[in-house]
């Protein structure tokens, strides 16, 4: 399939949210026009001032709910890419269903939209998760793209309303996305797609976000905490799982969207793995005033023992295919820290 070239008009669904408004952003920088799926019009007044300086190759459009039949049915007419961004992120729902129906019946919506309305349209890149890749706990594994989690669907099955809710999460990730290739293999549309997948991602938020509490969860639970004192001394090392920054999820996918022969692929993008040892001792030495950071242990060859026992998320294809460089560690957790501190004064 073609790629989707600068001057062309992505749809960006979710624009709202922190991935999808640097999504947003990495769009319009790179000579795209964007329009942005928002819920209300707050929402959409904010990204159009943040992105005011884009000679009015940003606008918006309300989707109310994206599970709704024919939500996209006006959003997609003439646009010829869509990033499909927006989908439910909750860990605290009572059934699989409550977080899986909407993650489903809004990409499937989405597909179904683009074949009725925008012909135009030849490649959708869908923000997937490394949760339909890798599942919870277990010895240390290397996981690629070849992988799919089949562990969140036997904890659900086997323990139903009662099961945790990262399982959920990304049980409802999994059937989301194959839902998408099933969507691709059986109605053979006019267009391809991509799947991007990515672990824990930090970096700087640019959304409209006037309360900690409402931040992503990664960044909401895995680093505000250590900056504000909330996590201690005694919670080291806390296994982190792997990390991406957010601005190398936006350029993948822009990338994805442009390089011919991502066309059909799933992609990783991942740093690798990390801990809250390693978040403290960033904050430590490039935020010495916050006096309520625990001390991270930097003794030499403890951050390789930390990480050689978590699992293993490889985003090297990401780097071979779409060209990504990963930023490192410290300057991923150093900006997140800066901006949280600049949003709320802190």
């Amino acid at each position: 399939m073609p790629a989707v070239q600068p001057g062309s008009t992505i749809l960006v669904t979710g624009a709202s949210g922190y991935i999808a408004a640097h999504v947003t952003r990495e769009f319009l920088d790179q000579g795209y026009n964007v329009r942005g799926t928002v819920r209300d019009n707050a929402k959409g007044d904010y990204l159009a001032q943040l992105f005011k300086g884009t000679a009015g190759r940003f606008e918006y459009v309300i989707v109310k709910d994206i599970g709704d039949e024919g939500a996209f049915d006006e959003a997609v007419k003439g646009v010829d890419g869509v990033a499909h961004v927006a989908s439910p992120v909750t860990f605290v729902v009572e059934k699989l269903a409550d977080v899986a129906i909407p993650a489903v019946k809004g990409t499937v919506g989405v597909l179904n939209s683009i074949v009725k309305q925008a012909p135009n349209v030849k490649r959708v890149v869908y923000t997937a998760s490394s949760g339909s890749i890798n599942g919870p706990g277990g010895p240390p594994t290397h996981y690629t793209e070849k992988d799919w989690n089949k562990v969140d669907l036997k904890i659900c099955e086997a323990m139903g309303d009662a099961a945790p809710g990262d399982s959920k999460y990304r049980a409802s990730k999994v059937l989301a996305e194959k839902a998408f290739w099933s969507f691709l293999d059986n109605t053979k549309p006019a267009f391809d797609g991509v799947t991007i997948h990515p672990p824990m991602v930090y970096g700087p938020i640019i959304h409209q976000c006037d309360d900690p509490k409402k931040l992503n969860h990664s960044v909401g639970n895995r680093i505000f905490p250590y900056i504000v004192g909330r996590m201690k001394q005694a919670d080291l090392p806390e296994s982190g799982s792997n990390y991406v920054d957010v601005r190398d999820v936006a350029l993948a996918q822009v990338r994805a969207m442009t390089v011919e022969e991502a066309g059909g692929e799933r992609f990783i993008c991942s740093n690798g793995p990390y801990s809250g040892n390693d978040v403290c001792v960033v904050l430590n030495r490039e935020f010495p005033d916050l006096k309520d950071v625990p001390v991270g242990d930097v003794t030499p060859g403890y951050r390789e023992e930390l990480n050689a026992k978590s699992n293993f998320v490889d985003g090297s294809k990401a780097s071979k295919v779409l060209g990504i460089k990963y930023r490192s560690l410290d300057e991923t957790m150093k900006d997140t820290a800066e901006s949280l501190r600049a949003r709320f004064n802190f």
